[in-house]
């Protein structure tokens, strides 16, 4: 069995080669052939199959994807590769709206939320926001849609920070309700439907974020039934392959916060010791075969 790695040729940071790196040696070790390649190594016009055949060569049983391309993705598979995770995935976690919508959808529980409504160049007026206030109150989460790693996330505490954010051209946005969860919640790293691995998240000081990114800890969490069951429903709602989902608890019980299809996998080993890249290619070969 051979397939590819695709990341993004423009993410240069470190800690984004380390999947590649990860899987790539679980793979060795499972005599799996992987080639690791990026976005642009792939220039091929729509439907070409044969270019990416040219490009791929033996290495085309199986694409994963560890990318937000959704275009490039949704090409190969219609050239007829088996990506994982699926472009319909990567695209509804992506954007954090379609993601509640998603949830929704399958009478999954998660944080109740409202999606900003779509304007082409600036708002001319924010009533909308008269609205968000009534319902939610204060504090209030502001989440841009599209954002990773914590960033474009914010905790408004007056209608004056809420209508700054919202100068300015359009972003699409969904706005929260405020849970507190003092600073934390649980990661739990789903593959082929099961939990492989989970921590509990800690924010920074002074910081309601618990992203590791940020300044964040984790520590190894061995989560209830309900919560591994809600995370795996959320995981086969979105269609995920793999995926780390995201947890807080309430008094009305564990929500969803959010679904990552290309979640971080280093600090999830080095806090528990799991490496889920033996996972995600045993779950892979699976289904290929």
């Amino acid at each position: 069995m051979n397939g590819v790695f695709v990341s993004n040729a423009y993410l240069r940071d470190p800690k984004f080669a380390e999947p590649a790196q990860m899987l790539s040696a679980a793979a060795k070790e499972m005599g799996i052939g992987l080639r690791c390649i990026t976005n642009a190594d792939l220039p091929c016009a729509i439907g070409a199959s044969s270019e990416f055949e040219d490009i791929l060569g033996e290495y085309g049983d199986f694409v994963i994807f560890w990318d937000k391309d959704v275009r490039l993705a949704r090409n190969l598979q219609v050239c007829g590769y088996q990506v994982f995770n699926a472009p319909r995935c990567i695209e509804v976690c992506d954007d954090k709206a379609m993601t509640h919508i998603v949830l929704a959808d399958h009478m999954i529980p998660s944080i109740e939320t409202l999606v900003c409504p779509m304007c082409f160049g600036e708002y001319p007026d924010l009533d909308f926001l008269d609205e968000a206030v009534y319902r939610l109150g204060f504090p209030m989460v502001v989440k841009d849609c599209y954002g990773s790693l914590g960033m474009q996330v914010r905790l408004v505490r007056d209608v004056e920070s809420l209508r700054d954010i919202f100068k300015g051209p359009y972003i699409p946005r969904i706005l929260q309700r405020y849970i507190e969860c003092s600073s934390t919640d649980i990661r739990l790293e789903v593959v082929g439907g099961e939990v492989v691995a989970s921590v509990l998240r800690h924010g920074p000081p002074g910081d309601f974020r618990s992203n590791c990114s940020i300044g964040g800890r984790m520590i190894p969490y061995r989560p209830t039934r309900q919560e591994s069951d809600l995370a795996v429903a959320a995981a086969d709602a979105v269609g995920a392959d793999f995926c780390g989902v995201d947890i807080i608890r309430t008094g009305e019980g564990p929500k969803v916060c959010e679904v990552n299809s290309n979640a971080h996998i280093r600090n999830l080993y080095e806090c528990t010791g799991r490496d889920v890249s033996y996972d995600i290619l045993g779950h892979i070969e699976k289904m290929i075969w």
